[in-house]
Protein backbone atom coordinates (compact mmCIF):
# COMPACT_ATOMS: atom_id res chain seq x y z
CA UNK A 1 0.00 0.00 0.00
CA UNK A 2 1.56 3.52 -0.65
CA UNK A 3 1.20 6.16 1.75
CA UNK A 4 0.57 9.68 1.27
CA UNK A 5 -0.25 12.11 4.24
CA UNK A 6 -1.65 15.79 3.85
CA UNK A 7 -1.13 17.37 7.41
CA UNK A 8 -3.54 20.53 7.26
CA UNK A 9 -2.89 21.77 10.51
CA UNK A 10 0.30 23.59 9.40
CA UNK A 11 1.40 26.16 7.66
CA UNK A 12 1.63 26.12 5.04
CA UNK A 13 -0.27 22.60 4.39
CA UNK A 14 2.27 19.69 4.17
CA UNK A 15 1.94 16.52 1.61
CA UNK A 16 4.14 14.01 1.66
CA UNK A 17 5.09 10.45 0.32
CA UNK A 18 4.12 9.08 -3.09
CA UNK A 19 1.85 11.22 -5.08
CA UNK A 20 0.49 8.89 -7.56
CA UNK A 21 -2.47 6.42 -9.07
CA UNK A 22 -2.33 4.61 -5.91
CA UNK A 23 -2.17 6.70 -3.10
CA UNK A 24 -3.92 9.95 -4.17
CA UNK A 25 -7.24 7.54 -3.41
CA UNK A 26 -6.43 7.58 0.15
CA UNK A 27 -6.89 10.84 0.72
CA UNK A 28 -10.97 11.77 1.80
CA UNK A 29 -12.81 14.45 -0.20
CA UNK A 30 -13.22 15.66 3.69
CA UNK A 31 -9.64 16.21 3.84
CA UNK A 32 -9.08 18.20 0.17
CA UNK A 33 -12.36 20.12 1.41
CA UNK A 34 -10.66 21.58 4.38
CA UNK A 35 -8.18 22.34 3.15
CA UNK A 36 -10.19 25.32 1.05
CA UNK A 37 -11.76 26.60 4.63
CA UNK A 38 -9.29 29.60 4.70
CA UNK A 39 -9.52 32.28 1.50
CA UNK A 40 -5.85 30.77 0.48
CA UNK A 41 -3.57 27.99 1.12
CA UNK A 42 -0.54 26.83 0.59
CA UNK A 43 0.38 23.13 -0.15
CA UNK A 44 4.19 22.60 0.32
CA UNK A 45 5.41 19.77 -1.87
CA UNK A 46 8.68 19.07 -0.42
CA UNK A 47 8.57 15.72 0.77
CA UNK A 48 6.98 14.48 -2.44
CA UNK A 49 9.06 11.07 -2.89
CA UNK A 50 7.71 10.12 -5.72
CA UNK A 51 5.06 11.70 -8.22
CA UNK A 52 3.29 10.14 -11.50
CA UNK A 53 1.03 11.75 -14.13
CA UNK A 54 -2.32 10.95 -12.11
CA UNK A 55 -0.48 12.97 -9.51
CA UNK A 56 0.20 15.87 -11.43
CA UNK A 57 -3.61 15.77 -12.61
CA UNK A 58 -4.42 15.33 -8.99
CA UNK A 59 -2.81 18.68 -8.34
CA UNK A 60 -5.11 20.73 -11.29
CA UNK A 61 -7.89 19.08 -9.56
CA UNK A 62 -7.13 20.37 -6.39
CA UNK A 63 -7.13 23.77 -8.39
CA UNK A 64 -10.06 23.48 -9.99
CA UNK A 65 -11.58 22.26 -6.39
CA UNK A 66 -10.47 25.85 -4.82
CA UNK A 67 -11.82 28.04 -7.35
CA UNK A 68 -15.30 26.58 -7.05
CA UNK A 69 -15.09 26.81 -3.21
CA UNK A 70 -13.66 30.31 -3.69
CA UNK A 71 -9.92 29.80 -2.05
CA UNK A 72 -6.52 30.32 -3.53
CA UNK A 73 -4.48 27.78 -3.90
CA UNK A 74 -0.76 27.99 -4.43
CA UNK A 75 2.13 25.64 -4.37
CA UNK A 76 5.90 25.65 -2.84
CA UNK A 77 8.92 23.62 -2.81
CA UNK A 78 8.02 21.93 -5.77
CA UNK A 79 10.19 18.92 -6.28
CA UNK A 80 12.52 18.22 -8.92
CA UNK A 81 10.76 15.31 -10.39
CA UNK A 82 7.58 17.30 -10.89
CA UNK A 83 9.33 19.94 -12.36
CA UNK A 84 10.67 17.80 -15.01
CA UNK A 85 6.92 16.10 -15.19
CA UNK A 86 5.42 19.70 -15.40
CA UNK A 87 8.00 20.36 -18.42
CA UNK A 88 7.43 17.67 -19.77
CA UNK A 89 3.46 17.23 -19.85
CA UNK A 90 3.73 21.51 -21.54
CA UNK A 91 1.84 22.49 -18.73
CA UNK A 92 4.50 25.45 -17.29
CA UNK A 93 2.96 28.24 -15.69
CA UNK A 94 -0.56 26.33 -15.08
CA UNK A 95 0.20 25.88 -11.45
CA UNK A 96 0.94 29.16 -9.27
CA UNK A 97 3.52 28.40 -7.37
CA UNK A 98 5.27 30.85 -5.22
Amino acid sequence: MTIISLNITTTPVELSGELTRHSIMQITKESIKALFLPSSTTLDLAQITRIDTAGLAWLFYLLEQANIEGCQLSFVNIPTKLDKLIRLSGVEGFLPVQ
